[in-house]
């Protein structure tokens, strides 16, 4: 009897240390699960931030480029062209001649929903839409129609800026998430805002002031979007 009450008792022991080894366990764990917690938010955070900070050096680099190649594309042409035919008065389109070919460029503002001025992606009516340059290549009609002249053709592609382009060229990366938005400086396209600017000539040679602004793209979320400044491009080029 005496033998059974010891090992009574030592089996009630083992199950009080059993107990107690299971308590400091679950409190061990939830310990580290606290201290896991803790790191994984901070590594969180940390990705994230380094996202972040890619997302940003990646869409400054594009603007940049963006803005130098449309620079250059507009520089040369312009720079070898016999004449400029004409900036229209809002300044939004520039036309020039080279050996008879007509070259024509106009700024078409973010969210366009008139596509006669020119289309930078977007679907009619559509208002997410970035700015961009586009580019054509008017051409008189031959033979001529009739009652139509060379003043006809020039009125046509100078008047205004909603004379339809023709198959034109977009000259700016126009994709709503990883592109770039083209803009009027200060996002005022008036005077001395002006897309393109005819300036007094220099010497016999016409010149001319092309000025704008890159953004990131309309699609670029906030966060990101929100730390970027716009980069202004500018440049003066006279005829030779």
């Amino acid at each position: 009897m005496k033998r059974k009450f010891q090992i009574r008792l030592h089996l009630e022991g083992v199950k009080a240390h059993l107990r107690g080894g299971l308590s400091f366990t679950l409190v061990e764990l939830l310990v580290v699960m606290g201290v896991l917690a803790i790191v994984g938010t901070l590594i969180l955070v940390i990705f994230t931030n380094a996202l972040k900070g890619n997302n940003k050096t990646q869409i400054v680099g594009i603007i940049k480029q963006n803005g130098q190649a449309v620079l250059e594309v507009m520089d040369k042409t312009i720079r070898n062209a016999d004449n400029i035919v004409c900036v229209t008065t809002s300044g939004k389109t520039l036309a020039i001649v080279k050996n008879g070919v007509y070259t024509r460029y106009r700024f078409v503002p973010p969210n366009n929903t008139n596509l006669a001025i020119g289309n930078c992606g977007n679907r009619t009516g559509e208002v997410t839409a970035n700015g961009c340059f586009q580019q054509d290549s008017p051409v008189q009609p031959t033979p001529p129609a009739a009652g139509s002249d060379m003043k006809l053709f020039i009125d046509g592609i100078c008047v205004t800026d909603y004379d339809s382009l023709i198959n034109p060229i977009t000259l700016t990366d126009t994709n709503s998430q990883t592109g770039v938005s083209v803009e009027c400086i200060n996002n005022s396209c008036t005077s001395p805002n002006e897309i393109f600017k005819k300036g007094p000539s220099a010497g016999f040679k016409d010149q001319v002031t092309v000025k704008f602004q890159v953004a990131p793209a309309v699609g670029v979320p906030q966060s990101v979007a929100g730390q970027i400044d716009a980069a202004q491009f500018q440049t003066t080029v006279q005829l030779r």
